[in-house]
């Protein structure tokens, strides 16, 4: 699917549908002591699915609702479903911007092993170093938590590395079908594994609870579609940086529910983490220009 040139608006899109997901993220931290991560993953990933098959059966027919390299696809959504509700599962444990600062390994990871998992082009020493100084950023933020948070941060580290994995498959499988489509096969496919763990691992939900879990369910269809729009907009290499946006974001969210604030040291990691991940990104806009 082509993009086409609105830079501004499409960033305008990203920024509002990361700020969605860290109030939807604060929802899930709201109910975590009372609902499960696999309630939250199911209701997200089929309520998803359930509004996008109808504009993707109508646009592009039935036959586009059919992932296409299926065993690709179901490992995308295993991954989805893994880093997504690692995610969920440590918010009950620290705050959402901690969370998402350690979350965010993610990138370095991806660029790590593109070269060796999709066969794009090698790092170079520069790339190199700036993956190693954004892993230090991780370690900083992992360090002061060696106390009865540390499982927290260690759950949000696996949340990252299943994350990472979610976004190689995606772009090996970028391809194979348009981005709304893609997001549908993402859900489908997620739904695939958790609609049997629902029988295990479900939570009751109360009627005081369903107007936080419609709440939860609408903002996390919207910062997704909002996600596909603004990549429709504009070129990845230029809006995916503003995902950093979420962590400012996510503060807020935290503070204004929970009155939390990351500490100077998760701080110090946060800005190393964002500054190893904007510079890998501009390099990789600097690298595309010249390889075209």
């Amino acid at each position: 699917m082509s993009t086409s040139n609105n830079a501004p608006l499409a960033i305008f899109l990203f920024v509002g549908a990361v700020s969605f997901n860290a109030i939807k993220d604060g929802i899930s931290k709201l109910l975590s002591a009372e609902i499960t991560p696999v309630t939250f993953l199911s209701i997200q990933y089929i309520f998803l699915m359930m509004i996008l098959f109808i504009p993707i059966s109508f646009f592009f027919g039935n036959k586009a609702l059919i992932p296409p390299k299926i065993w690709l696809q179901l490992l995308r959504g295993l991954s989805a479903c893994l880093g997504v509700g690692f995610y969920y599962w440590s918010v009950g444990f620290i705050h959402i911007a901690d969370a998402i600062a350690v979350v965010f390994v993610s990138p370095l990871i991806v660029t790590a092993l593109s070269p060796l998992l999709l066969g794009e082009r090698p790092l170079g020493l520069k790339r190199i170093i700036a993956i190693i100084i954004g892993f230090c950023g991780v370690i900083i933020i992992l360090q002061p938590s060696f106390t009865g948070k540390t499982p927290g941060y260690l759950i949000a580290l696996c949340s990252g590395v299943f994350i990472s994995f979610f976004y190689l498959l995606n772009r090996k499988l970028a391809p194979e079908s348009p981005l709304i489509c893609s997001v549908f096969h993402t859900a489908l496919c997620a739904s695939f594994f958790l609609l049997p763990l629902l029988l295990f691992f479900s939570s009751p939900i109360s009627q005081t609870q369903l107007p936080y879990l419609s709440g939860f369910a609408i903002l996390s269809a919207v910062g997704q579609i909002g996600m596909v729009a603004a990549f429709r907009l504009a070129a990845a290499n230029v809006v995916s940086p503003f995902i950093y946006a979420q962590i400012i974001a996510a503060t807020a969210v935290g503070y204004y529910l929970f009155g939390a604030i990351p500490d100077k040291m998760t701080w110090l990691g946060i800005s190393i983490i964002v500054g190893a991940g904007i510079y890998i990104a501009l390099k990789e806009i600097h690298l595309e220009k010249i390889s075209n």
